[in-house]
């Protein structure tokens, strides 16, 4: 279980209470005002490790209900082998604990097999174990994302983002490094991976307008699924164009031997 809390401190040797108070505040106070605009969602962080039969959601920041939840210690959670989908969400308190001192507000994560979410969760991923399984986290490339079973999926993941929903980080970094090793001719496709690969949020119009770059159709209300499959489709294309840089030859001196 996580927590958004604002505890009162005491008393320090150097600060006064009331100055730790307001850098607290200042503190929390600026996170959310920067992340105002953004939809629920993962901010970012929360990368998803397998490790024997548990899985851990590392420290991130999340958006919920208006609140920016800090998560600084890592989720540990139980999962077995049931050949079924399995899905890792974050359900959040549906009220705040109160007191003279702190208001807290709350989450934890669950795993299971209904893929709704409800008002207060979150999808963090998905995935299917077979019976003396693996389940991995670590890829081998953009398409193994989307591998149906023993493979962690971010696909579904609800991500924040400026205005709509974003796409899972994961799932942008991947597409930008193996796009980029096509030898990339198009400015757009380099402008486009170059954002990708810097790790950063992409607004959803960004994204979109890529697709339509890349001659898709678009609607705008695509699923991240749906998101995913057009970057695989595009990731294919400039794969089966990839074109190798010519070398740029080095005149040699003749020697003439007589």
């Amino acid at each position: 279980m996580f927590h958004i809390v604002y505890p009162m401190f005491e008393r320090g040797r150097i600060m006064k209470k009331e100055l730790l108070l307001a850098l607290r505040d200042y503190s929390f106070g600026l996170t959310k005002v920067e992340f105002q605009d953004w939809t629920d969602g993962i901010i970012s962080g929360c990368n998803v490790v397998a490790k024997e039969n548990h899985l851990i959601i590392e420290p991130g920041i999340i958006k919920f209900n208006k609140f920016i939840y800090i998560m600084t210690e890592p989720q540990h959670i139980h999962y077995e082998a049931t050949e079924q989908l399995s899905v890792v969400k974050i359900r959040f308190s549906t009220t705040a604990a109160s007191t003279t001192d702190f208001v807290n507000y709350s989450g934890y994560s669950v795993i299971e097999q209904e893929t709704n979410l409800s008002e207060n969760e979150l999808e963090v991923c998905r995935f299917k174990l077979k019976q003396g399984s693996r389940l991995r986290h670590d890829y081998t490339d953009f398409h193994d994302i989307q591998t149906e079973y023993d493979t962690i999926n971010l696909a579904h993941a609800t991500w924040a983002g400026p205005d709509r929903p974003g796409i899972a980080l994961p799932i942008l970094k991947w597409f930008g490094k193996e796009a980029m090793s096509c030898y990339l001719t198009e400015s757009w496709d380099v402008n486009f991976c170059s954002l990708c690969m810097t790790g950063g949020m992409i607004h959803r119009d960004v994204l979109e307008g890529y697709l339509r770059f890349a001659g898709m159709v678009v609607s705008g209300e695509e699923t991240n699924l749906e998101i995913y499959q057009m970057l695989s489709d595009r990731l294919d294309y400039l794969k089966r164009n990839r074109k190798e840089p010519k070398q740029a030859g080095r005149k040699r001196p003749m020697i003439v031997l007589d």
